[in-house]
């Protein structure tokens, strides 16, 4: 059984690209805050049932999380309300699931504040991938056709809400260099190097 992986990243810097590469080359599990709505979807249409939907997507990451979803947690995700992370429920299926993902190992974690609940952890490696603005506003740019003044609001909204997040659920700051064993800038290292460093620290 190999660590697990818990990844922390700047909006548009390609580390969502990153992450499932990593984990394809190692044969690890990908969970991010999207296989949560995806499985409340599943839920909710499919009455408990989870199933595959999305070729190549894991049953068994489905099922595996599906054990820590409510039905209230459901509803609100899938309504898009915020209370669902206001809710000490949440919180406490949030550090259950990512414990039992760490005990499992060889998955890669993106976001949730994996590198906050797992922080004590010596079997799990926390990496931080970040890029200048103008890197970030590229790469938005091409890949969604987004204006740069769109692209420059996107990415402050989005960051300005995971900084909230980790904040508010964890009391931490998700740019505390402390939290990580390595801070990656994408802008500057490939995405073939930063993989490998990332490899070395398994």
């Amino acid at each position: 059984m190999g660590k697990a992986i818990t990844i922390s990243k700047d909006y548009g810097c390609g580390a969502i690209e990153l992450a499932k590469e990593l984990s394809g080359g190692l044969g690890y599990e990908y969970f991010d805050k999207k296989l949560v709505i995806e499985l409340a979807k599943q839920m909710e249409s499919s009455e408990g049932v989870v199933k595959s939907y999305e070729v190549g997507k894991s049953i068994s990451m489905f099922r595996f999380i599906s054990r820590y979803m409510t039905e209230e947690m459901v509803k609100n995700i899938l309504m898009n309300k915020k209370s669902y992370v206001d809710d000490s429920s949440y919180l406490k299926a949030l550090q259950n699931l990512m414990n039992d993902l760490a005990d499992r190992g060889d998955v890669v974690i993106v976001g949730r504040g994996g590198q906050c609940i797992l922080k004590d952890r010596p079997d799990v490696v926390h990496v931080r991938l970040i890029a200048p603005l103008e890197y970030k506003k590229k790469y938005l740019i091409q890949r969604f056709g987004y204006t740069d003044k769109e692209a420059a609001n996107l990415i402050e909204m989005r960051e300005e809400n995971s900084a909230q997040f980790v904040k508010k659920m964890f009391s931490s700051y998700w740019n505390d260099p402390t939290l990580y064993h390595v801070t990656i800038n994408l802008g500057t290292v490939p995405k073939d190097k930063a993989i490998e460093i990332i490899k070395v620290l398994l």
